[in-house]
C-alpha cells in the first residue's frame, strides 16, 4: 500500500516519511463531523473516525488535492495499522484478562512513530487498563529462542541468562528515528536464579521501585552512583590482584560507566526496566569488561577472617538469652551484619572516618528500628 499511495521505496523510508507527516489533511477527524468534541460519546475532537475519509473526491479535489504530501498519507497509513493492530490485540488480551501485550516484528524494529501509534490505540481501547511492551532486540528473538531450544540437551540446561549492557545497544529516542539495535549479548549464569522458598507469594516483586517512573528516585540513586565512583575507583585499585596497567583499566571503566549513567538520566528506558539492581548490574559489566571481577574480594576475605575470630563469644552471647531476646539479637545480627549492602550513603561516610565493627553496625541497627517484637509461632 505505501509503495502505490507514495513515491516512498521502502519500508523504512516509508515511517521516515510518515514521521513528518500530518494526517488530518486525509483522515476524516471527529471534529470534521461535529464541529468538535463530542461529549456525549467522550470522543476528543482530534479522534480518528475514519483512516482515509477525506479521500472522497468531494472533499479533496483540485488546489485542495495539492494540500495532501506524501508525508501525510503515509501517516494515516501508519495509522490505519496500528489502529487495527492495537483493537486486535486488545480483544485478545480482554478475552484471557491479560494485562500487558508485547509487541514483535518487523513492522516495529524500534521505529518510534510505530510503537507510540500503537501504544495510543492500546491505551484508547482499553482505558488504560492494559500495557503495551516492546522487544528492543526482537531481531534475535528468533536466535535465542533457537539457541535455548538447543541447550535443552547440553550440560548448560536450566541456566538462566541476562543481558549484558556493556556491550548490547541501548534504546535511544530522539526526534527523528530511533536507531537500529544491531548489538545484543548474552550472559549465562553461573548458577540458576529461583524463587527464595520461604516466600510463598508467587507475585512477590524484588525491585519495588521503578527508576523509570519515578523521577526523584532515579536522579537520586543515578546521583549515588555517580558522586561515589572515585570511591569505588579506589576501592578497586587497593584491591585488585591484577596489577597489569591498572590505572589505565580503571580509567576506561570509569569513563564507560560515566556515559551509561549520563545515558540513563538522558533516558531512563535505554535498557528496558531501570531498577537498583539494573543499575548494579550495569557496573559489574563494565567491570569485567575490563577484567575487575569483584573489587571488595579482599576486604571480604580480611572481614571474614575477623569475624570468625568473634564468632565463639557471640555464640556464647546469644546462648545465654532467653529465646525471645535471641530472636531479636539474630535479627539485629543478621542486619548489622549487611549493613553495607543498605546502600546507604550516610553508612560510607561514618565508615570512612572511623572503622565500623560488629558491635558499632548493630547499635546503629537498633537505632533505626528501636525494639522488635518477636512472634512465636510455631
Amino acid at each position: 500500500l505505501g509503495s502505490l499511495l507514495t513515491s516512498a521505496q521502502g519500508f523504512d523510508e516509508l515511517l521516515a516519511m510518515a514521521e513528518k507527516g500530518d494526517s488530518s489533511t486525509v483522515d476524516l477527524l471527529v471534529k470534521d463531523i461535529y464541529g468538535g468534541s463530542y461529549e456525549a460519546m467522550g470522543l476528543p475532537g482530534d479522534l480518528v473516525a475514519s483512516s482515509f475519509g477525506k479521500a472522497a473526491r468531494s472533499r479533496i479535489s483540485g488546489p485542495a488535492r495539492e494540500q495532501v504530501h506524501d508525508a501525510d498519507i503515509a501517516k494515516s497509513l501508519l495509522h490505519l495499522i496500528s489502529n487495527g493492530i492495537g483493537q486486535i490485540a486488545y480483544l485478545h488480551a480482554n478475552l484471557y484478562n491479560c494485562e500487558r501485550i508485547i509487541f514483535g516484528g518487523f513492522f516495529i524494529r524500534g521505529k518510534k512513530a510505530t510503537m507510540h501509534t500503537i501504544s495510543y490505540a492500546i491505551n484508547y481501547w482499553s482505558k488504560g487498563k492494559v500495557e503495551a511492551l516492546f522487544l528492543r532486540h526482537e531481531g534475535y528473538l528468533g536466535a535465542v529462542g533457537a539457541y535455548m531450544k538447543g541447550a535443552e540437551s547440553q550440560d548448560f540446561a536450566g541456566k538462566n541468562y541476562g543481558e549484558n549492557f556493556a556491550f548490547s545497544d541501548s534504546f535511544e529516542v530522539n526526534d527523528v528515528m530511533s536507531k537500529a539495535l544491531e548489538f545484543l549479548e548474552l550472559d549465562r549464569l553461573d548458577l540458576p536464579l529461583v524463587k527464595f522458598p520461604l516466600i510463598g507469594d508467587s507475585d512477590y516483586q524484588a525491585d519495588l521501585i521503578d527508576l523509570a517512573v519515578d523521577t526523584e528516585a532515579r536522579h537520586y540513586w543515578l546521583d549515588i552512583f555517580k558522586d561515589g565512583l572515585e570511591r569505588f575507583c579506589k576501592v578497586i585499585r587497593d584491591g585488585e590482584s591484577n596489577r597489569n596497567h591498572i590505572d589505565r583499566r580503571i580509567a576506561f571503566f570509569k569513563k564507560k560507566f560515566i556515559e551509561c549513567l549520563a545515558l540513563l538520566r538522558k533516558n531512563p528506558f535505554a535498557y528496558g526496566v531501570l531498577t537498583v539492581r539494573t543499575l548494579l548490574d550495569c557496573r559489574e559489566q563494565f567491570l569485567a569488561e575490563f577484567d575487575f571481577y569483584d573489587p571488595y574480594l579482599k576486604f571480604k576475605q580480611e572481614e571474614n577472617a575477623a569475624a570468625l575470630t568473634q564468632l565463639p563469644t557471640r555464640l556464647e552471647y546469644l546462648h545465654k538469652m532467653s529465646w525471645e531476646e535471641r530472636q531479636g539479637e539474630l535479627i539485629r545480627g543478621i542486619l548489622g551484619g549487611n549493613i553495607f549492602d543498605w546502600g546507604s550513603s550516610a553508612v560510607v561516610k561514618i565508615n570512612e572516618t572511623k572503622q565500623i565493627d560488629f558491635k558499632d553496625a548493630c547499635d546503629i541497627v537498633q537505632g533505626r528500628l528501636g525494639s522488635l517484637t518477636i512472634w512465636n509461632i510455631g
